[in-house]
Order: structure tokens, then sequence, then C-alpha cells
């Protein structure tokens, strides 16, 4: 209601704010990056990096270099022409000052210097100048170096390009452009990237640009180093999707054409799975939302496959036509257009809205995909073989699946009868949990706010639709359930304002067993209710881990670091251990911490037992291989040598004891007995031991060490190899329950809604999928047909996994 006795006399021009140059970006990046969190940082390394990526598509520039650098600023070079810097015309300043701090201003409106380009708007260099704390472009062209500083924004002083000379010959940067940039802590907090997610889109750009090196390099991650280059363009693209699924081609299936200004670029390869996979990009622009080309790809598909079963009378007369879900089961495509002026929807570029690119994608795949089924009958007749079962068993699941859509509240039928609904019609003020086993979901029943949270329980693991056909999968009661409480279909047909509850939650146990229903049910999610993902509606609950208490004070721990400290406070808060010449001193979590170390450095050291090698004998040999005077990996008898020549050094006697001819190296100690230096130098658990000793080393070097609790000492002269067996002897125990949670069941209705379902209190993840080509990956592996590919991830990952209960 508006209130009579409010006056606009204060409303006047004085209050209408002009924002000049690029104060505006300042103000509201998010209308120019999408967000200021991780994917807006991302953004901004994206919008340097098109730039030459669009040099490259114009044919001028054949090499990107990334550097994240340790002080997370990052710098991006290409080989391409580089800026302009002669003045422009209108600003009156040089055409890199007006690029970078002008935003609309770029070489990709006229259609002159770039026909085809990522970037569209003119704002990419501009804004994350504006976002920058600080920022340097150098140029090299025509035979001369150029640089210009910026500061959020603004040319520093002297404020003008500056002219540095002639090119020199060993000089980095030859021809082309440099940019480096510092994320202004102002805008981003934090300046934190995820390097896999970076390499990933720049993996995709190598890909879609085939004949173009992109280099990443990072100073803090020099192990994530990579250069990609494709030689076989998206085809590689497809094959790489598909290696952990049996193809039903050889070779993918590719085409290139020129259609009424826009170039497309198609491959495609079916496997035996289920489900679609396609990635669609215009401009080497991902775009995650689809658009005109999508639309054509799958017109033409659906056409030009049907075209050739019935030229090929593999469908009768009688027979009705495939159906485009029909033909894209198990179907991995790449889509790829190219076009002097895209329409994206908003500045990240989400969706192509240009309508003459969907007839040309549609006339150019058909013409190409009808002669490569000709050319190729066997690998034909198998993809139609292919349609003839998805469509067999999707006539199958239409009728499971229409019945199991029209039982929701939305069109009046009845809900599961396990479902425990909320009283709250309005559903983005409700909450369904989807809880592990029927004990679990009675206590999350009588614990939660029945108002705002609905409860279903599910029996048992519900089935892996990643191994199952849609009418399977359709016949699974549990699945019919969580389909029809969440009430917004499947598929194709999931219609998001439908939605019954704007945050479904899975509530599962903390233990072997809850970690496999909450992957099975997000491998449901991911393949049938993608939009329930990518919207936000979608949460996994984080029950704690354990129930801590010492006396009459309870706390409860979501992890495991958690859980960690507070037991080195009860344990060690009154314990210290000193060196004999006081310069190591610790108490409380760094005794915990210390202790962590120690025992995981123990664990891989004492196989060197068994090899002759003595506790007393780790540190020195470990400190030799850390000050150079040996390798960690046996080289003859000059190993031999420098290990003897070591040890003698540092006070302890010993005679090597070579026999050449049996392969025996070995090191006599007496006291300590002999030592097998060739089998110790050589083992891998000598390796994995010594990248652990750095942060052991101020503890094993011949320090003795004693122990005090309560300002009384209880042990002295301890060396390192004995002070966990004697920590653990002195630690106190009185009073310390603590009680690890493995199943929800556990918990009282009240304990359940005090750490789990209080929104108050509770912490819920947010599912997203940011990279959904690894995303894939990830389901496809774990969950897919094939053991081997399921094999080496678990071996490659083996050594990760904590807190496994067996």
């Amino acid at each position: 209601m508006v209130d009579q006795n409010k006056t606009d006399e204060d409303y006047d021009a004085s209050k209408i704010q002009v924002l000049e140059g690029l104060e505006a970006v300042r103000r509201r990046p998010g209308m120019y990056i999408g967000s200021t969190d991780q994917r807006g940082l991302h953004h901004l390394v994206y919008e340097i990096a098109d730039n030459g990526v669009d040099e490259a598509m114009a044919g001028y520039c054949d090499h990107v270099w990334i550097n994240m650098r340790a002080d997370s600023s990052v710098r991006i070079v290409d080989n391409g022409r580089g800026i302009p810097v002669d003045t422009h015309a209108t600003t009156g300043r040089s055409a890199l000052e007006t690029i970078m701090t002008t935003l609309h201003a770029g070489g990709k409106f006229g259609g002159g210097a770039y026909k085809i380009s990522g970037g569209l708007h003119g704002v990419g260099a501009s804004v994350v100048n504006a976002l920058a704390e600080s920022m340097r472009v150098e140029v090299a062209r025509d035979g001369m170096a150029y640089h210009q500083d910026y500061a959020r924004g603004i040319p520093i002083p002297p404020g003008e390009l500056i002219e540095d000379g002639p090119i020199g010959p060993d000089a980095e940067l030859q021809q082309g452009t440099a940019v480096t940039f510092l994320a202004d802590p102002e805008i981003f907090g934090i300046v934190n990237y995820d390097h896999d997610t970076l390499l990933q889109r720049f993996r995709e750009m190598a890909y879609l640009n085939k004949g173009i090196w992109i280099t990443f390099s990072s100073e803090a991650r020099p192990d994530q180093d990579k250069t990609f280059y494709f030689e076989g363009g998206i085809a590689s693209f497809v094959r790489q999707l598909n290696h952990n699924r049996e193809p039903l081609q050889d070779e993918p299936f590719y085409m290139e054409a020129q259609t009424d200004d826009v170039m497309v670029e198609v491959a495609l390869q079916y496997n035996g799975g289920f489900y679609e996979n396609t990635l669609a990009f215009a401009n080497c622009i991902n775009t995650v939302d689809g658009g005109t080309h999508v639309v054509g790809f799958r017109a033409g598909l659906t056409r030009a496959i049907n075209n050739y079963a019935k030229k090929s009378k593999l469908i009768r007369e009688d027979q009705a036509n495939f159906s485009g879900d029909d033909v894209r089961e198990g179907l991995t495509s790449i889509i790829s257009v190219r076009l002097e002026d895209p329409q994206f929807e908003g500045q990240t570029k989400g969706k192509l809205g240009n309508a003459e690119v969907r007839n040309a994608v549609e006339s150019s795949l058909v013409q190409h995909l009808e002669f490569y089924l000709e050319e190729h009958p066997n690998e034909a007749r198998r993809i139609i073989d292919k349609c003839f079962t998805s469509s067999r068993a999707r006539e199958a699941a239409r009728k499971a699946r229409d019945l199991v859509i029209r039982k929701n509240a939305m069109d009046g039928g009845s809900l599961p009868g396990k479902l425990a609904d909320c009283s709250e019609k309005d559903p983005a003020l409700s909450e369904l949990f989807v809880v592990e086993g029927e004990s679990a979901g009675g206590s999350a029943k009588m614990g939660r706010d029945r108002r705002t949270q609905a409860i279903l329980p599910l029996r048992g693991k519900i089935l892996n639709v990643e191994k199952a056909r849609p009418d399977r999968m359709l016949a699974h009661e549990e699945i019919r359930a969580l389909i029809t409480a969440i009430g917004a279909g499947l598929g194709e047909d999931f219609n998001l304002p439908k939605l019954r509850y704007h945050k479904v939650v899975i509530m599962t146990d903390a233990d072997v067993d809850g970690a496999h229903i909450r992957t099975l049910l997000l491998t449901f999610f991911f393949r049938n209710m993608r939009e329930l993902i990518d919207a936000g509606h979608l949460y996994v609950a984080q029950p704690p881990l354990y129930r801590t208490a010492r006396g009459r004070t309870v706390e409860y721990k979501y992890a495991e670091a958690d859980k960690d400290i507070w037991l080195a406070h009860q344990l060690y808060g009154r314990v210290a251990v000193t060196s004999d010449d006081q310069k190591v001193k610790m108490e409380g979590p760094k005794i915990s911490a210390f202790l962590e170390l120690l025992k995981e450095f123990q664990t891989w050291s004492a196989p060197l037992s068994n090899l002759g090698l003595p506790p007393e004998l780790v540190g020195p040999l470990f400190q030799g291989a850390a000050k150079g005077r040996y390798r960690l990996a046996f080289g003859g008898p000059e190993s031999l040598k420098a290990v003897t020549e070591w040890f003698t050094e540092q006070g302890f006697e010993c005679t090597p004891k070579q026999n050449i001819k049996e392969g025996r190296f070995n090191l006599e100690f007496p006291g300590y007995g002999t030592v097998n230096v060739k089998a110790v130098l050589e083992s891998a658990s000598a390796h994995r031991a010594n990248m652990l000793f750095p942060q052991l080393s101020e503890w094993v070097n011949g320090h003795k060490f004693a122990i005090k609790r309560r300002d009384s000492q209880v042990a002295a002269d301890l060396p390192w190899f004995e002070l966990a067996s004697a920590l653990e002897r002195h630690a106190d125990r009185s009073g310390v329950n603590l009680q690890r949670y493995k199943g929800l069941g556990e918990m009282n209705p009240d304990q359940l809604w005090e750490t789990t379902m209080d929104p108050t209190k509770r912490t819920l993840l947010q599912v997203h999928a940011q990279d959904p080509v690894s995303a894939d990956e990830v389901f496809t592996t774990l969950m897919g047909d094939l053991v081997q590919p399921r094999k080496e991830f678990i071996q490659a990952h083996a050594r990760q996994v904590k807190n496994l209960d067996i």
C-alpha cells in the first residue's frame, strides 16, 4: 500500500547517478562476468585467453600460453598480430588503451579484423582490466615492443602507452600480445583458481581448434603443466569422451561444411550406453544451454537416420519412424559452429539464438550423415539396431513414465504412501529429504519441521541407472516413488515449474553403504533430472561423523579434522614435548598433528627394518639424501661409497661389504647389524618415506626429547622414533567419550533435527555440475559396464581413501 504521507521533495536530479567509464563494471561485476565467486574468476582468464584463440580462428596465431603465477596473478600470451598501438581517431588515445579502458570497443564489430570470434560484446578485455588490482599489457608488433600498466582499469602514471624500442632476438615476445593481471581481492575476496576447471576449458579449446597449441603452466602446481594439441579436432574429442564406453563405430563420424556464411563441424559416435552426451559450441564458446545449432543437429540426425532406414528398407512402410529420443540413446556428439555475427543470450553466452544456424546445421548434417551411413553399411546397421532396441524399450517405458508422471499432486493424483509430506504448498519454502532406510526415515519424520520438510525414506539401494534402460528404471518401485514425489517428470519431459520442493536433499548414512546409495542417487539425478542440478535445487545433507563428550559437555563433529583437533585438546592439552636443545616445543593440537605425520612416516619406513635398517639409522639415511650426498636410487659402488662416507661423518662406525658377483652391497654397523644398502635405496617404501621426511627433519636430527604432564616430567632422553608410543602412554583419556556415527538411525529424532535438519544450524552441500564433461566421465567410469576403467580408477586413488569401513 502506498504511504500517502510520503513526499517526493528529496527525489531530484541529484539522486540520479551516472557511472563513468569502467566504474559500472566494478559496481556491478556480476552483470559482466556472471558472479564474483570462483566462476567469475575463471571468466576473467577465459576472456583474455579467448582473444588469443580469436587470433587463431582468424589465421594469425597458432600458440597461446597461460601461466598461473605463485602470487595469484595470471599471464596470458599469444603469438598473434599484437593489439594495434596507433592512435584511435575517436578517442585520441592509443588503440590499446581504448580497448583496455572502454566498454564496447574492439575489433569484433565491423567484421574487418575478425570475421569469426568468441568475443562479441567488446567488453572482455576492459572488464578484466576494471576488475584487476593490477594489469600490464605488452605488445610486440612490427618489430617494436610496447607496454602499458593499469590499476583497477585506470592507466598508471605516466599513463600513456610506453614504447620499449626494437625487439631483440632473445625477447620472450617476438610478435603478439601478453596480458598479466591480478584479480582484485576487493571484488573477489580470496583469489583462488581451480586448475582442474581451467585445464578442462583449455583442453576443449584445443579440441575445437585443430592445429592450435595451448600451453598451461602453474608455478604453484608444476605437476599440472600441460600442452594441448589435437590434430583430429572434435573427432578426437568424441573419442576421448567415449574412451570408457563400448563404441558401436570404429571411428567417429566427422563432417565439416560451409553453408550460408555458417561453418559447421559435427563429430558423433554411438556407444552401448543409454544416455546422450552432446556438447555444443558457437565460435568456441560452450553453449551450455543449447540453442539453434542444437535444434538443427537433433532434427538433422533424426531425419538422416530415418531416411537411410527407409531407403535401405530397414523400416517397413507400415512402421513408424524413429523418434528423436530413439536416435539419441547412447550418442556422444560434438557440434561446433562458426559465424560472423553470433547472437548469444547475455555476456556469459549460454545459448545461441541465430535462426539461420538451424537450417545450416540440419541440411549439412543430413547430407553428410546419409552419405556416411551408405558408405559404412556395417556400422549403419549397428546404429539402426541400437535405435530399434531403444524404440522398443522406450515404448515400454512410455506407459510406465506416463503413469508415474500423472501421479503427482499438481495433477490431483496420489503421492507415494511412504512419503511424509509437509503442509507448506509453496515449493520455494518446501524441502524433500530423501532418506536412506526406514529406521532413519522414522527418526527424520519425528524430528522434522512438519510445515516445510517432507520425508521420503528409500528401502535399500536404488537401481544403478547407468546400466539400466528406461523401462527397467521406471519399473523400479523406489525410483517411481522418487519421481512422483518430486513431481516434475524426468528426462526430456522434465518440467522445472512443476517441481514440488525447491530443496531436494539426499540424506544418507556416513558409511560405505551410505556413500554408495548417495552415488546411485546422484547418478539418477545427473542422467534423468539434470535441470534440477543446474537450477541449484539438489543438496546433500551433512550429518555429524562423531558425537564427542567429556563430562557433561557434548559436541558434534562433522569432519575428521575437527574431531582430531578436539581429541588432541583432550588427550594432549596438558602434555608438552621439548627437545634437549629447547628449539623444539609443542603442545595440544601440534602434538596430534606431529603424531599423525610420524605414524604415516613410520608406516612407510617400517618395511626398511626388514632390509636390515634399524630405526636409529632411518633419520640419518634420509638426511643424507636431503643434503644431496646420494640419491634414493642405487648406482652401484659409487652409491655405496657415498652412503658409507655420509654415515661415517655422522659418527656411525660402518664397513662396506660389497659382493658385485652376488649383487650384494651391504654396510655393516657394529651394534646395529648389516644393512642391505641396495635393497633399501631401491625400495618404494624409502622413496615414499623420503617425500615425508622434510616435514620431520627437525625431529630426526639426533636430538633427545622429554615429555611433561601438568608440569611434571614423565619421560626423558627419548629418541624421535620412540615418541609416538611414549605419547600414547601419557595421553589423558579420563572421561573422553568418542562415538562414531555410521547410521542416521543411531540418532534420536531430536539429535537428527539439531545436527542435520535444523535450517539454523545444519550444513547442506549444494550439488553442481560445474564441469559436465568430467562429471560424465566419472559416472561412466564408476557406474558403467566396463570393469577395467573402474579397476584402474580404484588403483590410482586407493591411497587417498580415508576412514574406510570394512
